[in-house]
């Protein structure tokens, strides 16, 4: 009798959103109130659903297969995360991040400093895949640089913030798309590629009105003492030249004839590997230490120190964990009725690309206010929406390119939140001063709305795929 199943209840719209809620709200209070890890508070949540699974019929056992089955298609996602922490340590050694940093300091001059900030932090932020890494390092010089020109703190604020969150949302080796890519079960490049279609209108919008705003403090001296400090401080750490953009031009090649995003990064970080020994000197024990741990070297300019100290293997644990406890919060969801149902009921009015886009939009800002971070709010409408999408014959990456924009680049609007608090302390400079002039993150929020809800280069299911996807449905229905 013990190892009879249990019978199980249909789980109701109404309990399915009380059980959203509930799980909303305690990590909404355990965020704010208890100062707890995100990666604490997602397998705590476990916890919390199990009442509402056994109330259903489900057993512990069950509940565990469930989450367990959702995170076992993005261990390979995983693997790709821990080897882009490894890559970027040795762009670090091989000297391909400081020669990028350094040619983009090199071509300020005071008629174009803002749109010279905003394309050198895009740079690192592309290159280094962290907006807060490019704000506290470059951002920090740039900001000095600016107001030393009399130029006005919101926009110098506002055109380091655009470039550093074009690169955190857009860079491959950024956890913003490797996220939503994982979630949203989008191959990364893909997600990437999709993502520059907007991005890349943006970007291009927001160079041109920096560029414009430029124009108006063109004969202002500049003093050249904080950016020459950095220059001749990497010129004598590195060997600065075109030999170390090898190893991002190999993975720029190989991802344009189509290997998978894996065997690219890893073939990169080899070459990487034969720059930082071969010519810039590094021993192969230092650069394997580097890989496994981060890069590390001694110097005596705070602002170098600070952006080459990072990467490695252990950089990206802590995401590894964050996806390992989010998809096992959405696989008890799933596996015990409660998010199907919930879909099923959104998909009898949210059935186009017009109805799809808006309710997207709307709670990605509605969970990114509500919780303050993004890896929830990327997990939860990641998981709910790629289903209604594919009901309507869409493909999940339009789903995941209103969820990983708008979700990472609403945050430095939000006075309470981590991002907005962020950029504050470190730029000095309030919210309510740089927000107008932060035209990167306006303008790709209002082109993925825009794009959504007109359905501009909207991605489709073919016929024969839609025509599996049913007969996969009837399938399961039958064996149900």
């Amino acid at each position: 009798m013990k190892n009879l199943p249990r019978e199980k209840k249909q789980a109701t719209v109404a309990f399915s959103a009380i059980a959203m809620l509930t799980l909303v709200l305690f990590i909404a209070l355990m965020l704010s109130a208890a100062k707890a890890p995100i990666v604490v508070v997602m397998l705590l949540s476990w916890l919390l659903l199990v009442p509402f699974g056994l109330y259903l019929g489900y057993s512990m056992q069950e509940m565990e297969k469930a989450a367990l089955d959702l995170i076992r298609p993005s261990v390979g996602v995983m693997a790709l995360m821990i080897a882009v922490g490894g890559m970027v340590s040795i762009w670090l050694c091989a000297g391909t991040v400081p020669s990028m940093i350094y040619w983009g300091l090199k071509i300020i001059s005071p008629s174009v400093f803002l749109l010279v900030a905003f394309i050198v932090t895009s740079l690192v932020g592309m290159a280094t895949g962290t907006s807060w890494g490019t704000v506290a390092t470059v951002g920090v010089a740039m900001m000095g640089v600016g107001l030393g020109l009399g130029l006005p703190s919101g926009l110098v604020a506002g055109a380091i913030i655009s470039g550093s969150y074009f690169g955190n949302g857009l860079s491959p080796v950024s956890d913003v798309p490797l996220m939503t890519s994982s979630v949203t079960n989008v191959d990364l490049w893909e997600h990437v590629k999709y993502l520059s279609h907007t991005s890349g209108i943006a970007w291009v919008l927001s160079a041109v009105l920096y560029g414009f705003l430029g124009i108006h403090y063109a004969g202002t001296a500049i003093d050249m003492a904080g950016i020459n400090d950095i220059t001749s401080t990497l010129d004598a750490l590195f060997h600065i030249s075109v030999v170390t953009l090898i190893p991002m031009a190999v993975v720029l090649v190989m991802m344009f004839k189509k290997f998978s995003a894996l065997w690219s990064i890893l073939t990169g970080s080899v070459v990487g590997m034969l720059v930082s020994v071969f010519y810039q000197g590094f021993t192969l024990a230092e650069v394997f230490g580097f890989v496994n741990k981060g890069f590390s070297m001694e110097c005596d300019n705070a602002i170098i120190a600070s952006l080459l100290n990072r990467g490695g293997f252990a950089s990206m644990y802590e995401l590894v964990a964050i996806i390992v406890g989010s998809m096992g919060v959405g696989g008890i969801l799933k596996g015990t009725g409660m998010l199907d149902v919930l879909i099923i009921a959104l998909s009898r009015k949210v059935n186009n690309i017009r109805s799809l886009s808006i309710v997207t939009a709307i709670a990605t800002l509605a969970c990114t206010t509500l919780i303050g971070t993004y890896y929830f709010c990327m997990t939860f409408v990641g998981t709910l929406m790629p289903s209604l999408y594919q009901k309507a014959g869409y493909r999940p990456e339009n789903a995941g390119r209103i969820i990983n924009d708008l979700s990472s680049h609403f945050v430095i609007f939000l006075p309470w939140n981590a991002g907005g608090m962020y950029m504050m302390a470190q730029l000095g400079v309030p919210i309510r001063e740089y927000a107008p002039f932060v035209f990167f993150n306006i303008i790709v929020m209002v082109l993925d709305v825009i794009f959504g809800v007109l359905g501009i280069g909207a991605r489709k299911y073919t016929p024969e795929e839609m025509e599996r996807f049913a007969g996969e449905a009837a399938g399961q229905d039958a064996a149900v």
